[in-house]
C-alpha cells in the first residue's frame, strides 16, 4: 500500500470518527466515547486501532489489549449484537474492468431507487445506498431501460470517495457489477478522491470485485450494534 494514500485515508477516518488528525498514526488503541449512538465502531489500520462509541463499551474495550480486539472478545466485553466487519480498500490507479462495451449509463436517482426496489432487503441494507444517496451514482440500463447493475459513492471529507455497489440478482457474475464499478471508481478518482471499497468479511464474491477493480485492502471497520441501557 502507497504510504501517501494510506495516510490521505487514516486522515479522512479520523475526522469521520471525530478524533485528532494525527490519532492513528502511531500503534495503540485511541477511545473517543459518544454519548448520541448506541452503535459501537471499531476501525483497524495496521497496528492501530481507533474505539469510537457509548462510554460504558468504549470502557470495556479499554480493558483489552489492540491484539485482543476482535470480534468474540468485543461481544463478550459489550454484549454487543448485529456485529458487522467490512474490509476496506483503496485504490490508487485507473483499472479497467468494465465487462460492457459502450454501456447505457444513467446518473438519476430515480433510476437507482428503481434497481434497489427489484434486489432483495438484504443486499440494499449491506449495500446501504438508500442510508447515504451517493454524491455520484451510475446505473448500468438495458436498452428498454430497465436497471440492471448500479454504483455510487459519496465523498468523505474531501478526500475518499466510500464506493458502494449492487446488482438485481438476475444480471449477476456476468461483469455488469464489475463494469458500474470501474465507472464509479475512474470518475471518483478524475475528481482527485481516493475511491475506497467496504466489502462485508466473508462476501467472496464482492472481494473479487474489488480486487479485479483495483482496490488493495487497507484496514477493517467494525460495527456493533448495543443493547438499550438498562
Amino acid at each position: 500500500m502507497d504510504p501517501h494514500l494510506s495516510s490521505i485515508a487514516t486522515l479522512a477516518w479520523c475526522r469521520a470518527l471525530g478524533l485528532a488528525d494525527n490519532a492513528l498514526t502511531t500503534p495503540g488503541a485511541v477511545l473517543r466515547v459518544d454519548a448520541t449512538t448506541r452503535t459501537l465502531r471499531i476501525l483497524r489500520v495496521g497496528e492501530a486501532v481507533a474505539v469510537v462509541g457509548p462510554e460504558s463499551a468504549v470502557s470495556a474495550i479499554a480493558e483489552l489489549t489492540p491484539d485482543r480486539i476482535d470480534e468474540t472478545a468485543v461481544r463478550d466485553a459489550t454484549g454487543g449484537r448485529a456485529v458487522r466487519i467490512e474490509n476496506l480498500g483503496l485504490c490508487a490507479d485507473w483499472v479497467d474492468a468494465t465487462r460492457v462495451r459502450d454501456p447505457l449509463v444513467s446518473h438519476e436517482a430515480e433510476d437507482l431507487a428503481e434497481l434497489l426496489r427489484h434486489c432483495p432487503p438484504d443486499d440494499v441494507t449491506e449495500t446501504d445506498l438508500p442510508l447515504a444517496w451517493p454524491s455520484r451514482s451510475f446505473v448500468l440500463l438495458d436498452d428498454d431501460r430497465r436497471p440492471l447493475a448500479g454504483a455510487g459513492y459519496r465523498e468523505l471529507h474531501s478526500l475518499l470517495a466510500d464506493v458502494r455497489v449492487i446488482s438485481a440478482p438476475e444480471y449477476r457474475r456476468i461483469g455488469l457489477a464489475a463494469t458500474v464499478t470501474t465507472l464509479a471508481t475512474h470518475d471518483a478518482l478524475d475528481t482527485g478522491l481516493i475511491p475506497m471499497s467496504r466489502v462485508r468479511r466473508g462476501n467472496a464474491a464482492a472481494r473479487g470485485l474489488a480486487a479485479v477493480s483495483g482496490y488493495t485492502e487497507w484496514g477493517t471497520q467494525m460495527t456493533v450494534r448495543l443493547p438499550a441501557d438498562p
